[in-house]
């Protein structure tokens, strides 16, 4: 087979069906929402991933696939304005709540999915569209070509390279099968399909974080794993048990084998 014959979206989709775990529905996301603000609030990541960009400050930027605010919150701070996109509303609540909490009066919160027609919800241009780890999508290529749509001086967008914030060796310990699904090497493809040549950055996390009881630890771990049994969590207590270390302040440290790795692709529509 000749590399332009390859069907980049096809490989997109069988990658998604064989993956192991299940596409989150909006009412998942909801139940998970305080949980999941409150892993990220302070993430490493979101860090390394506005040091990647020469934010200006009359910039309006789009986070589709907002969440809590991971990176609309910071970002808050660099920009005119910032347009939060969400399906959930729960996310969305979360979100709103930090922004009071800090006293940010230039974010706007939209419920809308990538499905849903955004010149009906009157969503306008902005001068940057970011799709930061929010990309597990039906149509892969229909949400790239409304991302390039919606920008008009840059479009950003992160995905998982490998196994991305999963960590294959806890899947092994409890004894489940594990399949990551599409990375970003297929979405850097169907751009390229699309006539799109990106750049692509990644952001390379610490092996090791930092919790204050070991418990924490181990609940940073357990969003990984849908509907654990007794005999999955026991195993799981003990695959981290081998890799907590407690230290002399009263906090743990865990250290995973691989580090979680993050490709930001970006290009000017």
């Amino acid at each position: 087979m000749r590399y332009r014959d390859l069907d980049w979206d096809e490989v997109w989709r069988e990658e998604r069906r064989q993956k192991s775990r299940p596409r989150r529905s909006r009412e998942d996301w909801d139940q998970r929402a305080a949980d999941f603000a409150a892993r990220n609030l302070d993430s490493p990541y979101t860090e390394q991933f506005l040091a990647l960009f020469d934010w200006q400050p009359e910039w309006t930027v789009l986070d589709a696939g907002c969440g809590p605010g991971t990176i609309a919150l910071p970002l808050a701070r660099r920009v005119k304005a910032v347009t939060a996109i969400d399906y959930s509303a729960a996310m969305l609540a979360e979100l709103a709540r930090e922004r009071e909490r800090q006293g940010l009066d230039n974010i706007r919160t939209v419920q809308a999915a990538w499905e849903d027609d955004w010149e009906k919800l009157e969503i306008p241009r902005h001068e940057v569209v970011i799709a930061s780890r929010s990309l597990a999508v039906e149509d892969l290529r229909g949400a790239l070509g409304k991302i390039n749509r919606w920008a008009t001086r840059r479009a950003i967008i992160s995905d998982r390279v490998g196994a991305g914030p999963f960590d294959p060796d806890l899947f092994a310990a409890v004894g489940r099968p594990f399949a990551p699904g599409p990375d970003y090497i297929i979405t850097v493809n169907i751009l390229y399909s699309m006539g799109i040549n990106a750049s692509v950055d990644f952001v390379r996390l610490d092996n090791r974080r930092t919790y204050p009881s070991r418990q924490a630890a181990i609940a940073s771990r357990l969003w990984m794993l849908n509907d654990p049994t007794p005999a999955e969590l026991a195993k799981l207590e003990a695959y981290l048990d081998d890799r907590l270390i407690p230290q002399p302040d009263g906090t743990w440290c865990l250290e995973r084998i691989k580090p979680s790795i993050w490709a930001v692709i970006s290009w000017r529509p």
